[in-house]
């Protein structure tokens, strides 16, 4: 029995047209799976854009947008307007985004006085613990921190930097952030009311 089996396969592979039915089948079912995981980040992002009254200009783009990451970008180039609108939920960014703390969004994430200055603009969801921020000489930028969905943070300067660093810290809603103003660090709050 098994002889035959192995002979049956040998031949099965042996067929041309076996082969490339097989490959077909396997290219389209990986490409299904790859599309439909793919997909419902962006249309649940659609949806919501217009929920949201999100701009033409913006849900043109939100349109073309190819990969999460250019999704991000979107995102932190419109974050006043998307922080103030709620957009997108928390569900969301939790169930679709939370693998994007290498470009700064992070959701529901505790911090024990990591230091963030690599990037231009942090969001931070849920959040609770204390960073250390300040100035980034290599690639010459002060980042800009939001908080949003009740956030419990303290934000401390980095110790021994060259020179104090004013960091603006943009808070939307009901957030606790405490701010530390030091001979590294001088905070400066900005408050807004969410829809």
């Amino acid at each position: 029995m098994v002889k035959y089996s192995c002979c049956l396969a040998h031949r099965w592979l042996r067929n041309p047209w076996c082969v490339f039915i097989f490959h077909i089948v396997t290219y389209i079912y990986f490409f299904y799976l790859c599309g439909v995981m793919d997909t419902l980040w962006k249309k649940q992002l659609r949806k919501e854009a217009s929920a949201h009254h999100m701009c033409e200009e913006n849900r043109h783009d939100l349109a073309g947008v190819e990969t999460k990451g250019d999704a991000v970008a979107l995102y932190k180039k419109t974050i006043d307007w998307a922080l103030e609108e709620g957009y997108p939920d928390l569900e969301t960014i939790r169930k679709h985004f939370s693998d994007c703390e290498n470009v700064g969004i992070f959701v529901d994430r505790h911090f024990r006085n990591e230091v963030l200055n690599s990037e231009q603009v942090y969001v931070f969801h849920h959040c609770t613990g204390t960073i250390r921020t300040g100035i980034n000489l290599g690639k010459r930028t002060i980042p800009m921190l939001y908080f949003a969905n009740g956030c419990d943070m303290d934000v401390r300067g980095i110790v021994g930097s060259a020179m104090q660093v004013r960091v603006p810290l943009y808070v939307f809603g009901e957030n606790r952030i405490g701010a530390e103003q030091s001979d590294d660090l001088l905070c400066k709050t900005y408050k807004f009311d969410v829809k």
